[in-house]
Parts: structure tokens; C-alpha cells; sequence
């Protein structure tokens, strides 16, 4: 919905076949999401854009990513190249 409303890419992405690929692991910080949460809990398993709507990036299956739910809220609008300030 956000995507069309920016006049963005969109493509049909599944978040189960997205979470199935990156096997339930959080690309964000690496470790396993709880499959059975769901947001808002922190380890709930959610669609994150590798590069945000908000900065340009599309919304197809190659740009999105599994994340926490917690780790999402974090990184907010930051793109990929500021996904690693969050590890340090």
C-alpha cells in the first residue's frame, strides 16, 4: 500500500516465501525469528525493504529481507548501508 501510494515498484512478495528463504533468521542481526509471534511482539518475523521505500527502493522480492520485528523498528527508513551501524 505505501509503495503504490509513492508511486513505487510493486511487485506481489510473498513474506512467507521471503522468511522461507532467509530461513526465519533475521537478516538484520542473524538470529532466528519466533515463527509463531507475530508483530508487535520483538522476535516476530516481519517483511523488511533492504532499501526503504522512502529512499527509492522497490517493493519486489529481491529487495526485502526477514527482520525482527524489533529490528525493524530500529532501523526505521535507514538503507542497507546503514543496516551495519546497528551491529557495531
Amino acid at each position: 500500500r505505501r509503495a503504490r501510494k509513492r508511486d513505487a515498484y510493486v511487485e506481489d512478495v510473498s513474506p512467507t516465501k521471503v522468511f522461507e528463504r532467509d530461513a526465519w533468521r533475521c537478516q538484520i542481526c542473524g538470529k532466528p525469528t519466533a515463527k509463531t509471534k507475530v508483530a508487535p511482539h520483538p522476535k516476530a518475523p516481519t517483511l523488511d525493504h533492504i532499501i526503504p521505500l522512502a529512499a527509492g527502493g522497490r517493493h519486489e522480492p529481491a529487495n526485502a529481507q526477514c527482520a525482527h520485528f524489533i529490528c525493524n523498528s530500529i532501523k526505521g527508513d535507514r538503507s542497507a548501508n546503514d543496516q551495519l551501524r546497528l551491529l557495531g
